[in-house]
């Protein structure tokens, strides 16, 4: 009978030992997973060198000013890796060109938003400009581009800097010209140039 009860009160407790160490080791795996994002209540991105590139036809629309404006979501909020820090609902833009088409104008459709989607290292961070939507026009071509901006974020500095995108043309553009210069529905477009956020910083978790 002592041996069994022996037996039975070492099976607890090492079972109450397994309990306890996947506990101890769950608290950080969860909180690795997670950001917190400080500032606001408004949040800006100051264009620097924007330009967008159609890689098929081999078209670059080039912004003087690229500016976004919105607000920041929650501040010291603590959010999974990939959700939402910001609502970017108001462009601002001047000088897009494009050597062929001259003047362009953009008209933003939807709200952007800005998220952090990896842990931090020092102090840069994997980030995504998400939900990018807006309708190009120039000399009677339009079409609208949609998708996500992939890169890094820089704490110290604000700045985040593009290194992929998924934006393509969405649509069938409109306008003779366009199918002319090779512009078609489905068109990878690359993004360069970088943004610089104010009103936003964040930490790790």
């Amino acid at each position: 009978m002592k041996n069994l009860i022996s037996r039975a009160l070492t099976g607890l407790a090492a079972g109450a030992l397994a309990i306890a160490t996947v506990a101890t080791m769950s608290l950080p795996a969860h909180a690795a997973d997670l950001y917190t994002p400080h500032g606001g209540p408004g949040v800006a991105a100051t264009g620097n060198d924007i330009a967008f590139t159609d890689v098929f036809a081999e078209q670059t629309f080039s912004c003087e000013q690229f500016d976004l404006h919105g607000a920041l979501i929650s501040t010291g909020l603590s959010r999974p890796f990939g959700t939402t820090a910001t609502t970017w609902d108001h462009l601002d833009y001047s000088g897009c060109t494009n050597p062929i088409f001259g003047e362009t104008t953009l008209v933003q459709t939807g709200i952007w938003g800005f998220a952090i989607t990896g842990p931090e290292a020092g102090t840069v961070s994997p980030a995504t400009l998400t939900s990018v939507a807006f309708l190009l026009s120039s000399a009677g071509c339009s079409f609208n581009i949609t998708g996500e901006v992939s890169g890094t974020f820089e704490d110290t500095t604000g700045v985040f800097t593009p290194s992929g995108s998924t934006l393509t043309i969405a649509d069938d553009p409109a306008g003779f010209i366009c199918p002319l210069l090779g512009f078609m529905k489905g068109d990878d477009i690359s993004v360069s140039g970088t943004w610089t956020i104010t009103g936003l910083t964040v930490t790790n978790p």
